[in-house]
């Protein structure tokens, strides 16, 4: 189901980059200083105006990621519409969340990345390095403990 929703966006709107999804679903983004736990969360308000708020103390890799989760809650989790998802460095990850990172996976890591002679010879933190990733989207795209 997740890979599907993913795969239909990447299809309609020709990108995988979170920010240009996000633009085109006319979902906005509000970056501000969020304190150190709060990385970013997705709002919905009641009139259905959509919001994704981002830490400004993120680094492009960090940025990108929770932006993807972010727009996984926008997009997988539409009947709870006047929830606030709150991406915190300590939280134990639920359903939502883990459902959430693997939409960013999807989103942000090629079906046929395995079969790329250009990342045959890298191993997997040299591969997330080049795609701007965290290790921990490429071992849930690929069930690796």
């Amino acid at each position: 189901m997740i890979k599907n929703s993913v795969n239909s966006l990447i299809k309609k709107y020709k990108t995988t980059d979170p920010l240009e999804l996000c633009e085109a679903l006319n979902i906005h983004i509000i970056k501000s200083y969020l304190g150190q736990e709060i990385n970013g969360f997705f709002q919905r308000t009641p009139n259905s105006f959509n919001i994704i708020h981002l830490n400004t103390n993120l680094s492009y890799e960090e940025s990108k990621y929770i932006l993807a989760h972010e727009l996984g809650h926008a997009i997988l989790h539409t009947n709870l519409s006047i929830t606030l998802f709150i991406e915190n460095k300590h939280l134990i990850k639920n359903k939502f969340e883990r459902e959430a990172d693997k939409f960013a996976a999807e989103l942000l890591i090629p079906d046929k990345l395995i079969q790329n002679a250009e990342y045959s010879e890298l191993n997997l933190e040299q591969i997330c390095k080049s795609l701007c990733i965290p290790l921990k989207l490429m071992k849930l795209k690929y069930n690796i403990d």
